[in-house]
């Protein structure tokens, strides 16, 4: 009994070690892939919107923020919703099912990837946008940029947290509907991308 104790103990521990190794490596990639990324829109929204006419920096603004809203509600959806939900669902395609199952077993990297990275870059971009918004209304009008870089800058942070707020009820609510909606479209991804290495 005692070297059956201790061998459960082991195994305990040594799952407890991978999954803390998992974690790390996990953080690591994310870390990098958040670095990369940031940099690649970085230099892109510079590019995209630097001196650009104050329309496309505002259609812009309003496309990143409404990406930042959705993506947030996908990862609030993916760790709200259960697999059992899942799989007692009624979709006929067994491929859906499975991206759907895939997305909820791997709830935190979703969501870590939905909210975290894709809402950090579409951060990055609103605030190029905001810059050059503040840029063209300070010309305009022969001002300082001090004041309406403030407003600019309040009105897309209160925009964007008052959006995820706002949509966080609706994802919990409808969480299964959500997940299956975005499983539907990965799984039309993946097979297009089967079908153009075919």
């Amino acid at each position: 009994m005692a070297k059956f104790t201790g061998f459960y103990k082991s195994g305990k521990k040594s799952k407890t070690k991978k999954r803390a190794a998992g974690a790390r490596d996990w953080a690591l990639k994310i870390v990098v892939l958040t670095f990369v990324l940031s940099l690649i829109t970085s230099v892109l929204s510079q590019v995209a919107v630097g001196g650009s006419d104050i329309l496309i920096a505002a259609m812009l603004l309003i496309f990143m923020i409404i990406t930042s809203i959705i993506f947030d509600v996908v990862g609030v959806s993916v760790t709200s919703c259960s697999l059992c939900r899942i799989q007692k669902g009624n979709d006929t395609d067994g491929d859906v099912n499975y991206v759907a199952s895939v997305l909820i077993a791997n709830a935190e990297k979703v969501n870590n990837i939905c909210a975290d990275v894709i809402g950090d870059i579409c951060g990055v971009m609103s605030g190029a946008c905001g810059a050059s918004i503040v840029s063209a209304i300070s010309d305009a009008l022969g001002t300082d940029p001090l004041l309406p870089s403030i407003l600019v800058s309040a009105v897309i942070a209160s925009v964007t947290v008052g959006g995820k707020a706002l949509c966080k009820k609706i994802a919990v609510r409808n969480s299964e509907s959500i997940v299956m909606f975005t499983a539907r479209r990965l799984n039309s991804l993946i097979r297009l991308f089967k079908r153009k290495r075919k």
